[in-house]
Order: structure tokens, then sequence, then C-alpha cells
């Protein structure tokens, strides 16, 4: 709670996001944990997301195009010639989606005294700026996070600052032609983040905070939502669970969103699967599963709460995204990733250093043998269990929401 002549004081707090259901949940998270500490909180997002957001107890105003970001991007993926350019192409739709939401998000934070900016798509930013109100941001990237170390090599030095000057081409060089248009400079070596607070909601065990950082940058924990308590598992998901051993979960993400080859994955997946003989609840894929005889061993699920379904699984199969990857250490369940998007690659190695889950296989690299093996090595794989148990203890006995809060209204008394 912030304090006033020692009285406590609610503030009206905007978290504008634009992005994937991957990229708002996290923002669910910290404004029930806001709201919980007194505040008024507002979650803005893509009209598509109300259900969602509001289905956890959380105000939601629509910003922007009602579309489903996550599927669009597949979608731009799946027309491009390679990744490189397809990358390219979805931040370039990000970009414009974000300056289409400008006026909605300029008329939300007239209403605030506060706003929460994420610092991979910079939604609100702009905005705060032009009205002078503070605001923090949240980097899910923390490698990403600029830092300088002066024992650093020259050549090193070279390369590092090579690279950041390709990341402010694709990145801030857009971002910077929209403040011109808006009435703003260009950003400064903050880049997307704020220069009073950065909060980086991940696990120390995963990522350790870099000593070299500015002292805005604060590694908090992972943040998890509340679940709806209306929520009731399907009756044949339940059935399915007690009938036999532990399964494991294959969740792909935007690996399995209406991709022209759903019908190809969905059946080398399967394939691998019968080969292991192991017991599966799969998500995505609806449409290319039903036209599959699935064994009885195979549950095709759709959209479900990780918070619930992972303690009762042996092992998870995903893409690398932040939210998944985060659900997964929390269960304390070794996890396989394929990842085939930007930082999942990173995820999908520290898993793996972790000895929390097996190699990574890239997505070019999939094929039902090297499946089969990694996931039957991940079912039982004793070294790896344990790891990702002991992991699971220390992430559920962090405070990440709390550490949050406490920041928040320390820096923004």
């Amino acid at each position: 709670m912030f304090y006033g002549c020692g009285r406590p004081i609610k503030i009206n707090i905007l978290i504008p996001t634009i992005g994937s259901r991957g990229d708002v949940q996290p923002f669910i998270a910290l404004a029930q944990a806001l709201a919980r500490a007194g505040h008024s909180i507002t979650l803005a997002s893509h009209p598509v997301m109300q259900t969602l957001v509001a289905s956890h107890g959380v105000t939601f105003a629509p910003i922007g195009p009602d579309i489903d970001l996550a599927q669009e991007v597949a979608a731009i993926l799946q027309r491009s010639p390679n990744i490189a350019f397809g990358l390219m192409r979805a931040m370039r739709f990000s970009f414009d989606l974000l300056e289409q939401s400008h006026q909605d998000i300029l008329a939300l934070c007239q209403q605030a005294s506060l706003v929460v900016v994420s610092a991979q798509s910079a939604a609100g930013k702009n905005e705060a700026e032009q009205l002078q109100l503070p605001y923090l941001s949240v980097s899910f990237v923390p490698w990403g996070i600029p830092w300088d170390d002066p024992d650093r090599p020259l050549y090193k030095r070279a390369l590092y600052g090579a690279f950041n000057r390709l990341v402010a081409l694709i990145t801030t060089r857009p971002l910077n032609r929209m403040r011109k248009r808006q009435g703003l400079p260009p950003v400064g070596p903050e880049g997307f983040a704020s220069p009073r607070l950065n909060l980086v909601p991940v696990s120390s065990a995963v990522y350790p905070a870099n000593l070299l950082w500015e002292p805005s940058h604060h590694i908090v924990g992972y943040w998890y939502a509340d679940e709806p308590g209306s929520w009731q598992p399907p009756a044949d998901l339940l059935a399915f669970l007690e009938d036999g051993e532990p399964p494991l979960l294959i969740s792909l993400g935007a690996m399995s969103l209406g991709r022209e080859d759903a019908l190809q994955s969905a059946s080398l997946f399967v394939e691998a699967l019968r080969q292991t003989g192991l017991r599966a609840v799969i998500q995505g894929w609806q449409p290319a599963l039903e036209q599959l005889d699935l064994p009885p061993e195979i549950f095709a699920a759709g959209s479900l709460p990780h918070s619930w379904l992972l303690p009762s699984c042996a092992g998870l199969v995903h893409h690398g995204g932040f939210g998944t990857t985060s659900a997964g250490l929390r269960a304390g369940i070794p996890a396989l990733i394929i990842p085939h998007l930007v930082d999942q690659f990173y995820w999908g190695q520290r898993v793996f250093e972790l000895g929390a889950g097996p190699q990574p296989i890239r997505r070019a690299k999939l094929d039902p043998q090297v499946l089969a093996e990694r996931m039957a090595e991940l079912a039982v794989n004793p070294e790896m269990r344990a790891a990702a148990s002991r992991l699971g203890e220390q992430i559920r006995a962090e405070h990440g929401l709390e550490n949050a809060v406490r920041l928040i209204e320390q820096t923004f008394h």
C-alpha cells in the first residue's frame, strides 16, 4: 500500500500489454497481487483477451484491434520463406499493432497514476511519457538487459556492441519513428525499460542477477496467477489421469496454432508416443488429432490450467515459451523443450543445464525416433526427475509477487 501523511493510499494502476496469452498471463498475476494490496488495477489488452482476464477477477479494458496475436504470428511464420524473414515480418506486425493501440492506451493512461510497461512490447511507455506519468517496466528476457563490463576483452566489447546495434535496428528504430509521430524524443540508453524500476519475474535459481546491471533492475521470482475458482476439470480427463501412470503433457503453444503442417506434426508426436508406450495428454492440434486413430494412452485436450494439470504429469514437452517454462519449473517436473522462436532457445538450453530436462530438439531436427528417445528419458531418468523436483521446491518457496509489490510501493511512494 502507498502512504501519504502516514495513511495508506489506493493508486490507480494501468497495465497495458499486447501479445499472446503467454504475454498476458504474468500480468494477470501481477494485477491480482496489486489488487490484494489494495490498489485499483486495470489490465488492457486485445479484446479477445477479455474472457481470460475477467475470469481471473481482474478489471479489463480493450485496446487495439480484436485479434489473436499468437495465431497471427503463426500464420506470418507459415507464409515466410525462412525463420529470420518471418521474425522480421512478425515484429513489424507487432509494432503496427502497438501504434494502432496508441489512442486507446493514451485514453486509459489519463485515468491512471502509474503505468506498468512490458520491456518487450513497450506498450504504455510512450503514452506515460506523453502524459508525464510515472511508469515501471517488466522484462521477461533478462539476458537482454544492457550492462557494461570494464574487464571485458576489446573483441567482446566490439561483438556485443554490434549485437546491440542490430537489436536497436530491429526494435528501437521502429519505436523511435512512432515516438517522433507522437511528438516524443528518441528513447534513451534504457531502451524500453524504466530507468526507475524494472522488474524481472524470473527465479534467481534459473537466472541469477547480474551484478553489473544498473540498480533499477531486480530479479524478483516468478509470478503465478490464482486460477478462477469456478473452473472444474473435465470428467473424462479426470478418468484418464486416474486410469494409469502419470502422463506426459505435450503443449506446443504457437507450434500447434492453425499451421498447415498440423496433421504432419501431430502424426509425428503420436508415432513417437506409440514407440515409447508412454501415456500423454496433448494440447493443441485438435482438428488434426480428430483425423488420427489415437490409442487409449493418448488424451486430446484443449486449454487447461497448467497449475492444476502439471503436478499430475510425469513430464512436460513444450515450445519453451516464458510462461510454460515457468509453470513446468514450479511443478517440479522435467521438461523437454522444442524451441522455434527467439528466447525459447535460451530457456531450452537453461533447463538442460540445470539438469531438469534432456537436450532440447530444434524443430527442424524433429523425427519420431529422436523424439521417442528424449521423451522416454524425460519420463524415467531419476537424476533428471530429482533435479526438477529440487528446483520446483526452491521456486515454490520464493515470493515473486510479494517482492514485486514491495518494490513498486517502495519506489513509487
